[in-house]
């Protein structure tokens, strides 16, 4: 299941460096399932995205380091590791990195793409997101180190909102706007084409942004919320049977104990 395994694995970190080629630069909830299949259809496979990160602690605690590293060549270093051997990105984490990975990609191509509606957006995001983002997810999943780095991550997602666009929450529409308003700004200022994109708009506008051919089969729809409903109902029976079966033994150790007491 999307988000929980990653049949593609890590990859070969000593392999050939692949050149990025696109950025997909919107947040999660604006198409970003969509549009890493569609990068895929079109040869700019393999794509990161989250469901590629979240099976992975090593990439986790990566992207949190490169979410905390200041120095910029740093920073700059740790992104090329994560991203080594895929042709494109869209999604969380990775998109943060904007503006590094234009200044380290400069032939890459750069697509924004968004949701017609930023209040549309912001409640979808919230109703899809915010219980990893809730006391509730650290204390359920405390006893899964997956689960640790991923709230530390989300935390540290908080902390860069709040800083860079001044929003005590990722989830609200003036976020929204201020964040695209911000990759806008990014691109023009190291003077790069940015399309503006909505999977309503089909093939044909990314197509001829890319130089490729429109594919012979239907623009990608893929819509997580259902899959992301059902992650959150696997994590919290993960996390409550652990925290059951660590109640259960050590119950059951005292009881053992007791008798020799």
């Amino acid at each position: 299941m999307r988000f929980i395994t990653d049949p593609r694995g890590l990859g070969d970190p000593n392999s050939e460096e692949v050149p990025l080629q696109v950025i997909g630069a919107g947040l999660p909830r604006a198409a970003t399932s969509s549009m890493q299949a569609a990068f895929e259809i079109l040869g700019f496979g393999p794509c990161m995205h989250m469901a590629e990160v979240l099976p992975h602690p090593s990439r986790l605690r990566l992207f949190i380091t490169a979410l905390r590293e200041k120095d910029d060549a740093m920073r700059k270093k740790m992104v090329r590791q994560l991203i080594h051997g895929h042709r494109s990105i869209c999604d969380l984490p990775v998109v943060y990195f904007t503006p590094d990975l234009l200044d380290e990609y400069p032939d890459a191509k750069v697509i924004l793409n968004q949701r017609p509606d930023a209040k549309l957006w912001a409640k979808s995001a919230e109703e899809s997101f915010w219980f990893f983002f809730s006391p509730w997810f650290k204390w359920v999943g405390l006893l899964w180190a997956s689960d640790r780095l991923w709230y530390t991550l989300n935390m540290e997602s908080i902390k860069l909102t709040k800083e860079k666009f001044g929003s005590d929450t990722p989830f609200t529409a003036e976020m929204y706007n201020r964040y695209n308003e911000d990759v806008l700004a990014v691109a023009k200022a190291r003077n790069r084409e940015v399309l503006q994109f909505k999977a309503e708009d089909g093939w044909e506008p990314l197509c001829k942004f890319l130089g490729v051919e429109v594919p012979d089969q239907p623009f990608p729809r893929l819509n997580e919320r259902d899959t992301f409903q059902m992650v959150k109902r696997i994590f919290i029976a993960k996390g409550l049977l652990s925290w059951a079966a660590l109640f259960g033994a050590t119950w059951g150790l005292w009881k053992v104990t007791s008798r020799f007491l």
